[in-house]
């Protein structure tokens, strides 16, 4: 093969190389252009289903939750447990009670979110919600508030740990509202709860390290 048709065949394999290159890289694009809005819209879909369910949650502690209340599950003379019709998606069982309080009687909801016998996955869930509802509006009438709360730290020796939000600035009716994240230890699992409900007193709250 002399110099010219050996040049030729070189040019004739680079033309072709460089089509291939061009080929996985278009191929690599159109890849990434469909699975990566695949993984982010899973993300915000989670995150927002979440705060959905917490906006229609606030909504109803005004009235006390009474339109999502359901049938009676327990009742004594202090308190009585009805089951939530309003349940969250990721939840094991969700429920509302109700508190002798003198004349007026206190509503909570509550979630059970998350229950395993490892302290870390436990932990992982604990903190995962508070980022979820860190910063979070909640819409009242025709404005908005933000949530605001300290990142309470889970330490595995405690048992029980709680971060609690509150909203910046709110209207009268949810001035006592409380948006709280607990985790604790009930042998043989660690479970994690998500609570809304009404608090009296603001003095008797937790300490917490602001993240």
């Amino acid at each position: 093969m002399d110099k010219k048709e050996k040049s030729g065949e070189n040019y004739y394999f680079t033309i072709k190389l460089i089509h291939l290159m061009k080929y996985l890289q278009l191929t690599l694009v159109c890849i990434l252009f469909n699975v990566l809005p695949a993984f982010a819209q899973f993300r915000v879909l989670v995150s927002h289903s979440l705060r959905i369910d917490i906006q229609k949650v606030v909504a109803e502690y005004a009235e006390d939750f009474k339109n999502i209340r359901g049938e009676i599950l327990n009742q004594n003379p202090q308190t009585i447990e009805y089951a939530s019709n309003l349940k969250l998606n990721d939840a094991q069982e969700c429920s509302i009670t109700r508190y002798s309080s003198g004349s007026k009687p206190i509503y909570s909801w509550q979630a059970l979110m998350f229950a395993s016998e490892e302290y870390d996955l436990a932990a992982n869930k604990y903190k995962w919600l508070f980022n979820q509802l860190k910063g979070m509006n909640v819409y009242y009438i025709r404005d908005q508030y933000t949530l605001k709360g300290h990142y309470e730290e889970p330490d595995e020796s405690k048992k029980f740990s709680t971060t609690t939000f509150t909203l910046q600035s709110p209207p009268t009716p949810l001035k006592k509202l409380k948006i709280e994240i607990a985790m604790q230890f009930e042998f043989p699992e660690w479970k994690v709860n998500l609570l809304v409900y009404e608090k009296e007193k603001e003095d008797d709250e937790r300490g917490a390290t602001e993240e």
